[in-house]
């Protein structure tokens, strides 16, 4: 079960303490309070754990400071939605809010090559009017031979860089416990310009003790990419350990499925989930068009293939559109042939927001129609 509170319960008040002491009385049932921080108002949520059937919800509702009760459901216990539309989870990071109504673009560098193509990278989202971007320091990759980034090495310049060009937030994959001790060291080191959304990639969906590690630390939030093999509930699970470790600060992402009826793409473009994850879950999610599509193919129309798919997920009402950009794909050392240009990002931030405005024409139009029904019955 999970109390809502009032938005900015005061922890303080006679009232909390007062439903403290009530929650502490129960037999057989633990409480564990989450505070969430958003940009304009801090919302309570209660964790009531262990055997709630006897705790009615009308009762339980009348208590004070409660304004919403919301019996969980047995899957996704922290991060499910549990049947009811009006729950909602957000957290705001580094000044910048994540939440199932908002749309980032993290655009950026799959691998860190150099200091002057991260400056250069930097300087063009500065001038497009971004805060995020994509940086990669550790590549997990299928042939070991293969370049597996710069690692702690590149931190303190990407960082630096971060901090002059106003970026507040960063995707950056880590495949190991000692990754997130290296960003936090390197954080530290530069005076903490910017911020780190931790990523797991698809290659350790279910690596649990890495899972569990990001959980352990609530400092950076965590961009959790779908398995390429394994089921939508397989990967939510995943999602869960994360948030049943402590850290609830959780954005899921869709990269594609692998699999040969995806072909000609790289993986099978799966982002028609994004408002399924909605539906089951209060997590923002994220959208990989460049992982999932893997070219720079175009259509008869002229149009990118990566385009046209991340058209796709933001108006399915993705949240976040992580991608691929470099100033001279043919020498990046990771994932060129899919890389956008340095020259096509005001081009693709404007298709984002015409999918974006079709979104929302859509939900304005279903809402107007869900109206007029309600006042005909």
């Amino acid at each position: 079960m999970i109390l809502i509170l009032k938005p900015n319960t005061n922890p303080a008040s006679e009232e909390y303490q007062l439903l403290l002491r009530y929650l502490d009385a129960l037999n057989g049932v633990a409480h564990e309070v989450r505070h969430i921080q958003g940009a304009e108002q801090r919302l309570t949520e209660i964790y009531l754990i262990g055997d709630t059937k006897p705790l009615l919800i009308q009762f339980m509702r009348g208590l004070p400071c409660v304004q919403r009760v919301v019996r969980v459901q047995e899957a996704y216990r922290f991060l499910g939605r549990h049947g009811d539309e009006a729950l909602q989870h957000g957290f705001t990071y580094n000044g910048v809010t994540f939440d199932q109504d908002c749309l980032h673009v993290f655009a950026g560098l799959c691998a860190v090559d150099t200091r002057s193509n991260v400056e250069a990278m930097m300087r063009a989202l500065q001038a497009n009017n971004q805060q995020c971007t994509r940086m990669g320091a550790y590549k997990p990759r299928t042939n070991p031979y293969s370049f597996q980034g710069h690692g702690a090495a590149c931190l303190p310049y990407v960082f630096e860089l971060a901090g002059k060009y106003g970026i507040k937030v960063i995707a950056m994959e880590v495949t190991h416990e000692s990754h997130i001790e290296e960003i936090n060291e390197a954080l530290e080191l530069t005076g903490q310009p910017t911020g780190i959304m931790l990523q797991i990639g698809t290659r350790n969906t279910q690596n649990f003790e890495l899972l569990k590690a990001a959980g352990r630390q609530e400092t950076h939030p965590v961009l959790l990419k779908r398995g390429f093999g394994i089921t939508l509930n397989e990967s939510l699970n995943a999602a869960e350990y994360l948030a049943s470790e402590g850290n609830r600060n959780v954005v899921f992402a869709l990269r594609g499925m692998k699999t040969n009826l995806g072909d000609p793409h790289r993986n099978f473009v799966d982002f028609s989930h994004v408002p399924v994850i909605h539906r089951l879950t209060r997590m923002p999610v994220c959208v990989d068009p460049s992982h999932a599509v893997g070219s720079r193919h175009r259509t008869p129309d002229g149009v990118l293939d990566l385009l046209h798919a991340t058209a796709q997920g933001v108006i399915a009402g993705a949240n976040i559109v992580l991608v691929d950009f470099h100033p001279r794909p043919s020498q990046a050392l990771v994932d060129g042939p899919q890389a956008l240009l340095m020259s096509e990002l005001p081009t693709f931030l404007e298709d984002v927001h015409i999918a974006r405005s079709a979104y929302e024409k859509r939900v304005s139009l279903v809402k107007s129609y869900r109206q007029g029904q309600a006042v005909a019955a």
